[in-house]
């Protein structure tokens, strides 16, 4: 069986996937402020384990709301191989605090000490390793990038297993969407058509909907991590991201569902909880 756990991070991002071979694969380590969801991570999956680590951390990009619990991440559970952006990197704390500091050092050191090459036979991302879970990451144009604005570095990850194939985002601009789906960058037309879940961009903010994304995505389902707060871009999430539904619902979003769990056991077996991790 395959688990992906869209945790309730409030403004963040954080999916755990579980392979059937047991491996732990992180995209983004956004926490609440008040309760560390690497301690939840931590407790839940390792605590028997004290040797425990992440076999994998991809981060979209690398602002704070998606590497908030970085720092704890490296020393309790440290992962063993980084898939980031490098040319984001170095960062600058997005407040002078101690904490805020912590973040962004954290967040440049890792990005130079995960410098070696990860080889194949070691790669919990390949699916030869992980249990015939495929994961495949696609990077916006090299064009397009611009570390005025970090999101412009946001990767598109597509996990799939047993026929299900699930759509992450990070912060992606409506216009780098645009522009991807119209040259059909990477292929990705083909890579992300008629999913199963869609982790919407930028926390479902409407003013980064790029329709043409959506209708090549085309899913069942669209997750939404935000928080309590509702924003003036929140307000026509729900309208705007209809696919295909199930069970009367078209949109979760973490604000209303909390943690949103999808566990695939078989090619017609993949079902859904709502706050199921008591996070």
């Amino acid at each position: 069986m395959m688990k992906i756990n869209f945790y309730d991070v409030e403004h963040g991002s954080c999916t755990h996937i579980i392979t059937p071979n047991g491996k732990h694969i992180l995209v983004d380590v956004g926490s609440k402020s008040n309760r560390s969801i690497v301690s939840h991570i931590k407790n839940k999956y390792f605590r028997n384990n004290l040797l425990g680590r992440i076999d994998a951390l991809i981060i979209t990009h690398p602002h704070e709301d998606h590497i908030y619990d970085l720092p704890l991440l490296c020393k309790y559970l440290n992962p063993r191989i980084l898939h980031r952006p490098t040319e984001a990197f170095d960062i600058a704390p997005s407040i002078d605090t101690p904490l805020h500091k912590e973040i962004a050092k954290c967040a440049n050191d890792m990005n130079r000490d995960y410098s070696l090459p990860v080889t194949p036979e070691n790669n919990p991302l390949s699916q030869a390793n992980n249990g015939g879970v495929e994961i495949e990451i696609i990077t916006p144009p090299f064009s397009e990038m611009s570390k005025d604005d970090l999101n412009t570095f946001s990767n598109i990850i597509v996990v799939q297993y047993k026929g299900y194939k699930f759509v992450l985002t990070g912060d992606n601009p409506k216009t780098i969407l645009q522009k991807m789906v119209d040259t059909n960058s990477d292929d990705i037309k083909r890579k992300i058509a008629n999913a199963t879940v869609l982790l919407a961009p930028h926390h479902g903010r409407t003013g980064e909907f790029c329709e043409d994304f959506f209708i090549c995505v085309n899913p069942i389902l669209t997750v939404v991590s935000d928080k309590s707060i509702v924003h003036t871009t929140q307000g026509d999430t729900s309208s705007v991201y209809k696919g295909r539904g199930v069970d009367g619902r078209y949109v979760l979003t973490t604000r209303n569902d909390g943690t949103i769990t999808f566990d695939v056991k078989s090619e017609n077996d993949c079902i859904y909880s709502l706050n199921e991790e008591g996070y």
